[in-house]
């Protein structure tokens, strides 16, 4: 396995504390890049999926959870969460284009 990065602990912390509101906070603390690099994509193709985390598989969210040493079912509340607000926006911004 690869080094483990220090802050990889923190977000561990941060979930335990419940500082972790969901899934895109962690790269408030782990940037893109080092997570990006783990995942094996490109820096852009991971900022798409940030935007829309829907396009994340299973298996990267599982992959992702195993760095921070979180259940996947703990990292999957906070995709859901996540996934939840994006689409909440989705519809805001739908609904004041039409006005």
């Amino acid at each position: 396995m690869l080094d483990r990065d220090p802050r990889f602990r923190a977000v561990q912390s941060m979930h335990k504390t419940g500082g972790l509101k969901s899934f895109n906070d962690i790269y408030l603390i782990v940037p893109k890049t080092v997570i990006s690099n783990r995942l094996g994509k490109k820096v852009d193709r991971f900022n798409e999926l940030m935007s829309d985390v829907g396009k994340f598989t299973l298996d990267e969210v599982a992959f992702i959870a195993g760095l921070f040493e979180i259940s996947v079912k703990d990292m999957t509340d906070l995709w859901l969460k996540e996934y939840a607000m994006q689409k909440e926006n989705i519809k805001t911004v739908k609904k004041k284009a039409l006005k």
